[in-house]
């Protein structure tokens, strides 16, 4: 999928908050599981990160070009809701200024 690929070029860090148990998590879960591999398959260098802890929110923290960072939270989301909300963080991505312009 091109979200895949533009992930990897709109930020430079992806965050990833969630509960190894909770339903709450259950979407973050499934998505995690359903895409990590591919996102780490077209840049294995592109740091997503995976923080577990039991009773965390659901979150999901993208780190931008001169430290901008944006927090969502997924609590209670579907993948398909989790997968909205980072690209909603892609597209911001897109639209803020890069250091090597």
């Amino acid at each position: 999928m091109a979200w895949r690929n533009a992930l990897t070029k709109s930020m430079q860090e992806l965050r990833i908050h969630l509960c190894q148990t909770s339903p709450a998590s259950a979407g973050v879960r499934d998505f995690v599981m359903a895409n990590y591999a591919e996102i780490k398959k077209v840049d294995p260098r592109f740091p997503v990160s995976l923080r577990e802890c039991a009773g965390a929110e659901a979150k999901l923290t993208a780190r931008y070009d001169f430290g901008v960072e944006k927090t969502v939270s997924v609590q209670g989301a579907s993948s398909a809701a989790v997968l909205t909300q980072l690209q909603e963080l892609i597209q911001l991505g897109e639209k803020m200024p890069k250091s090597g312009e």
